[in-house]
């Protein structure tokens, strides 16, 4: 099997589960709370384009309560939105049934394993994901390439025969970091950053993910 794609690894938020409207609704409701207007743009550009969390984006929005209780705050609201009714993104079921048929899937998340689990119950995607690599798997997150790294290592593949499907560019970051050649379908929240360099390709939707025409062309790519 040496120089075929061997496995595909799936990112979970943003590309399997529409989860980054809770993301967002949360954080603009805490926010709101300590008389800071939190709109989709800024939430996109500081926590999914540049990576920051609620410790930097509070105090440099102007708020000066402890962001461990913001956190704590958004977290709770967030879980309360995925068990109310969390879904999968447009075309994710269909897409991983057709793709885990024909290659070993594994998804590769900064999310928690508890609520990963949540979540693909509750869309309806665990039967298509074979293997999990969860926040829990790996030392640093997304964009370092501990993840992907740590996928090929559950995988038992080398990451150099694995393709990562992402939505965000530090995901993108962390799968080429890794070794991994990597499809980017950005969403509502993270189209407005700048295609990635390195990417295979960049799709509107999951509706045009062919895994087996990528795979087809492998060696050539």
């Amino acid at each position: 099997m040496a120089g075929n794609l061997q496995a595909v690894c799936f990112d979970l938020d943003g590309l399997l589960a529409d989860t980054e409207p809770f993301y967002f609704e949360a954080h603009r409701q805490v926010f709101a709370k300590y008389g800071v207007a939190l709109t989709m743009e800024e939430y996109a550009r500081r926590w999914i384009i540049l990576g920051q969390r609620t410790s930097g984006a509070a105090p440099a929005m102007g708020i000066t309560e402890d962001p461990a209780v913001l956190t704590l705050e958004a977290k709770a609201l967030y879980r309360e939105m995925v068990r109310a009714g969390v879904t999968a993104m447009p075309h994710a079921v269909e897409t991983m049934r057709a793709v885990s048929a024909r290659f070993p899937t594994i998804l590769v998340t900064n999310t928690p394993e508890a609520e990963t689990r949540l979540i693909l119950e509750k869309t309806g995607l665990a039967p298509y994901l074979h293997h999990l690599a969860p926040r829990e798997s790996y030392e640093n997150p997304k964009p370092a390439p501990d993840s992907y790294l740590a996928a090929a290592r559950i995988l038992g593949r080398a990451p150099g025969g694995c393709l990562a499907i992402e939505d965000s560019p530090r995901g993108v970051r962390a799968a080429l970091a890794a070794g991994m050649r990597c499809v980017w379908i950005p969403n509502e929240y993270t189209r407005v950053a700048e295609p990635p360099r390195g990417i295979l390709a960049t799709l509107g939707s999951l509706a045009e993910l062919d895994v087996d025409s990528i795979a087809a062309r492998w060696t050539s790519l």
